[in-house]
């Protein structure tokens, strides 16, 4: 099954997008074995992403039990032990965290630092992005703009790019969630929360006197 998890404008919006062709797409690779090996366990990890490796359902040797419960770490059978569910917990969060070495660096548009770095993520992109372009052309240029398509794991170099603005203004159709997410994550932020719970879009006006109040 495919799942899209979305903002709540997006999913109750409309708009033409183009379907991508699967044969454009890249190809997904599995980290499938078919063969026993002598020194093989169920839960085998690839070091790098820490992915299971995958034996071929019914494959003679490979034989092992699978389901929602917890697992052992090595043999893949049903553990209760304390220790073993402190590990698998940590595991499981590296598991993700590691997704960072996948996706792309967060970047910035109209500036690269400056005095205000508005942020926005999901169905928002359209109604920020117009609002931070209209005000750097009235000759507010030290404004950026910053778009979120990764926000579990943030992106690597998402620290880096908020530090190099004095303030921040994070735009969300919630009740700021996603600053939240980033106050947790990154002390010492300057960070104002613009949030409207409406079931209507961010206007243009409201947001460019929103960002010339910020500075």
């Amino acid at each position: 099954p495919v799942i899209l998890l979305t903002d709540g404008y997006i999913a109750n919006g409309s708009a033409p997008w183009k379907i991508q062709s699967v044969d454009d797409m890249p190809e997904i690779k599995n980290n499938i074995i078919e063969k026993a090996s002598e020194n093989w366990h169920p839960y085998d990890r690839d070091e790098n992403t820490l992915a299971r490796i995958w034996p071929i359902p019914g494959t003679a040797g490979l034989e092992h039990r699978v389901g929602g419960l917890e697992k052992d770490r090595i043999s893949g059978n049903v553990s209760y032990v304390p220790e073993n569910h402190e590990y698998m917990t940590k595991i499981r969060a590296e598991k993700i965290k590691r997704v960072q070495n996948y996706i792309p660096e967060l970047t910035t548009e109209f500036a690269d630092s400056g005095d205000l770095l508005v942020i926005g993520w999901g169905g928002t992109y359209g109604s920020l992005y117009s609002a931070v372009k209209h005000i750097n052309e009235e000759g507010f240029k030290n404004i950026g703009y910053a778009h979120f398509n990764y926000i579990n794991p943030l992106p690597k170099n998402t620290e880096t790019v908020l530090n190099r603005f004095k303030k921040i203004v994070v735009c969300e159709l919630n009740t700021g969630q996603f600053a939240k997410v980033l106050k947790m994550n990154f002390d010492g932020l300057d960070l104002t929360q613009f949030n409207k719970i409406q079931g209507l879009p961010f206007g243009n006006s409201e947001l460019t006197e929103k960002f010339k109040q910020l500075v």
